[in-house]
């Protein structure tokens, strides 16, 4: 009987410490990944680090944003993001992926702005680069009021001002419109 309970005890104690090892992993693994800071001084300023945000409806997924960095205000609706990447998803499933070197988002509005080197691409093979591009999560519209250019296989195209759908795909260069034709069956 003394044999059966050292064994047991022995057990018990030796999962244990396994146990206890596997816990203090997983807690210095993930630890390093997730990131939060509070600063007293600007009325609880929150920074984030590594974040994935995404809006879905209906239970569609409608778009997925990524960042290294987020800091928000509580007294302010804004979120500041640096090195942004969003991904728009179309009613059919076809992605619109956005990169840009910051971004801000408003929620109550909401509005997310991409700002400062900005590309967007396509599955259908284009690319849009812009200094700016803002994106009305309620319309699904992608808008610009500055510089735009749009490039694929067979059009490269330049104007001022772009209004896109996100939606159906479409897209329009609102002023000063420039196109240059690879493709003569275009």
């Amino acid at each position: 009987m003394n044999r059966k309970i050292r064994i047991t005890l022995s057990t018990f104690i030796i999962t244990s410490i396994i146990g206890l090892a596997v816990l203090v992993f997983i807690h210095y693994k993930t630890e390093n990944t997730f990131k939060v800071s509070f600063d007293e001084e600007k009325k609880l300023e929150v920074k984030i680090e590594k974040i994935h945000y995404s809006g879905t409806k209906g239970g569609r997924l409608e778009w997925e944003l990524f960042a290294d960095s987020a800091k928000r205000t509580k007294e302010q609706d804004l979120t500041v993001f640096e090195t942004l990447k969003v991904i728009f998803y179309a009613k059919d499933g076809k992605p619109y992926t956005m990169k840009a070197r910051e971004g801000t988002f408003m929620e109550a509005a909401g509005e997310i702005n991409a700002i400062g080197d900005v590309t967007m691409d396509t599955e259908k093979g284009y690319t849009l680069k812009a200094d700016s591009l803002k994106y009305a999560v309620k319309s699904k519209e992608i808008t610009s009021d500055g510089p735009v250019e749009i490039t694929s296989g067979a059009v490269d195209m330049e104007g001022v001002g772009l209004r896109a759908e996100v939606g159906s795909g479409r897209f329009f260069l609102l002023k000063h419109v420039k196109a240059v034709f690879r493709d003569a069956a275009t």
